[in-house]
């Protein structure tokens, strides 16, 4: 109470996580789906099938298509600050777009820390395209069609066969069609930051992304050393 009026408290602003989790939950997905996704995800985070590069390594450069066709290569990127590298799995994928309206929303602070931020995909540059403008994002969305940046950084795997039977069974999405190299092979979802890897995260668990925020905060130190 002040002054004898209320003061309403401050309304929750959900972070990424949570987001997804609420989209999640508004499908209702039957409990023997939820077990199928989720055993199978834990299968491949616990053989480290698609552990990504090491905080320490280097960044093995490359050179990509945007949505329009121009190359972008990560060098050049690196020539001008720290770079934010995000692997999604497609367009049809809910929680990857939410992923990449949430860096949309966080991109103003990431170039304020002097860094870019790409996205890669093993999608054709048609998807690119298409996602990138119903999207609205100000940021290249690359085209990894042959994924061999995507293995390059140790984040691909093959579709489980009990999840390409519940792709195509009960969601009716053939994920070959999906891919520009018409296989089942999916990127990991990660992020990965500046030219020697600073800050990873990597997980088969598609329901789980790295905070924007969170990003941010490892760019910080980046800036820091740059400007003194």
């Amino acid at each position: 109470m002040t002054g004898g009026q209320v003061v309403p408290s401050r309304r929750h602003e959900m972070n990424l996580n949570e987001e997804i989790q609420q989209v999640l939950a508004s499908y209702a997905l039957p409990n023997s789906v939820i077990e199928t996704f989720a055993t199978a995800m834990g299968r491949l985070d616990e053989n480290k099938v698609a552990p990504g590069l090491m905080v320490g390594e280097r960044a093995p450069d490359f050179e990509l298509p945007n949505p329009h066709g121009k190359p972008v290569r990560l060098s050049e990127l690196l020539a001008e600050g720290p770079v934010v590298l995000s692997f999604f799995r497609g367009d049809w994928c809910p929680v990857c777009n939410l992923q990449l309206r949430a860096l949309e929303r966080a991109l103003p602070g990431i170039r304020e820390a002097s860094a870019s931020l790409v996205a890669v995909t093993p999608q054709s540059l048609e998807h690119t395209l298409s996602l990138q403008k119903k999207a609205e994002l100000n940021f290249d969305v690359l085209s990894d069609v042959a994924q061999k940046v995507i293995r390059d950084y140790r984040v691909q795997c093959t579709v489980p066969s009990e999840l390409q039977n519940l792709y195509l069974g009960f969601y009716s999405l053939d994920l070959g069609e999906q891919n520009g190299d018409g296989s089942w092979n999916l990127p990991v979802p990660g992020t990965d930051a500046e030219g020697i890897i600073r800050h990873t995260y990597v997980t088969a668990d598609f329901t789980r992304r790295m905070e924007p925020d969170d990003v941010i905060e490892a760019l910080r130190p980046l800036a820091t050393a740059a400007t003194s």
